[in-house]
């Protein structure tokens, strides 16, 4: 059996809904599947992946030989300084890697969904900063390893200003259009248990007024902090509470060695790329685009603006649940 409701802060998953479909909306929801299927980690990392591994591998085997054959032509320290930067390449790379984030984040099926609710009814904000600073020359003195004296000097930057303002609109609405998490694949392979789910965020702005309202806005705001010689501008477009990477449980399979202890322990034993096939084996990668359109110029909740977004209300729909709860 399955149950239709609308609810706008609370979802509660049935153990009776295995199979069924539900679909909460707010008024003038309509339906537009804007899902995009993602690919994971893009290729050009996951081969920098591979690159970082490997030459961990070679400086570690590297290392190895200088211990045991102690040629004097092999400094000891030099192949330790190479296995060394290599590591650190090796450790910061994994740990940035997407399916490190994905782990960082387990959610439920029930859990995901009024996470996207709430991402749907909280607005979007874009962040702008700039940061200010000039160069100095620092002189210092040093000696070298045989006592002499020599005197060096070297350009530093200096931060001295600071600061933040967000884009005043006066109306929003979101635009994100039809979610529905992808569990055909848990249908169709018991081993599929997880959705990678990657979510974007993409504020647009209403008419051509609230264009140059931001620009007007961005290079007032510029202006008005340019306290120094050098100015760096940086801005971002946020909703708070927001998470890139959510590893969604879409099925009450337990694949072995899963989760981030396992691979923290395979990233260690420099096989963790290894360990990344495993985990997609158990996974469907997902993206979502949640879009928000922001007006400086008048009210979106007008009854002539409705219909002209109507299709691209936004509409959360239950599908499948293999999770009994």
């Amino acid at each position: 059996s399955f149950f239709f409701f609308k609810q706008k802060t609370a979802y509660e998953i049935l153990s009776g809904l295995v199979g069924s479909e539900m679909c909460i909306r707010d008024r003038y929801m309509g339906f537009e599947n804007i899902l995009i299927m993602a690919t994971g980690e893009g290729a050009c990392f996951r081969i920098w992946c591979w690159f970082c591994t490997i030459l961990l591998w070679l400086s570690l085997i590297f290392l190895a030989y200088s211990l045991l054959t102690r040629k004097e032509e092999i400094p000891i320290n030099q192949a330790y300084g190479i296995v060394g930067f290599a590591a650190l390449l090796y450790f910061l790379t994994e740990s940035l890697a997407s399916t490190c984030c994905f782990l960082l984040h387990p959610t439920s099926g029930g859990d995901i969904y009024g996470f996207m609710q709430n991402m749907f009814y909280t607005p979007g904000h874009i962040e702008m900063r700039v940061q200010c600073y000039h160069y100095e020359n620092r002189a210092h003195t040093e000696r070298d390893s045989q006592g002499n004296t020599k005197f060096k000097t070297e350009q530093i930057r200096v931060d001295t200003h600071r600061a933040t303002e967000k884009f005043y609109y006066v109306s929003w609405r979101d635009i994100s259009g039809q979610f529905v998490l992808d569990t055909s694949g848990a249908m169709a392979n018991v081993q599929k248990a997880f959705v990678k789910l990657h979510l974007k965020i993409d504020l647009q702005f209403a008419n051509d007024g609230t264009a140059l309202d931001y620009q007007k806005q961005k290079e007032s705001f510029k202006w008005r902090n340019h306290r120094d010689t050098h100015q760096d501008y940086s801005e971002e477009r946020m909703i708070e509470g927001f998470k890139e990477f959510n590893l969604v449980r879409v099925s009450d399979y337990n694949p072995k060695c899963f989760g981030l202890c396992w691979y923290i322990i395979f990233m260690f034993l420099t096989v963790v790329e290894f360990y990344k096939m495993y985990v997609d084996k158990f996974c469907i990668n997902q993206d979502f685009v949640i879009t928000k359109v922001l007006s400086s110029k008048g009210d979106l909740s007008r009854p002539e603006i409705i219909v002209q977004y109507q299709s691209l209300m936004p509409c959360i729909v239950y599908m499948l649940s293999l999770i009994h709860i």
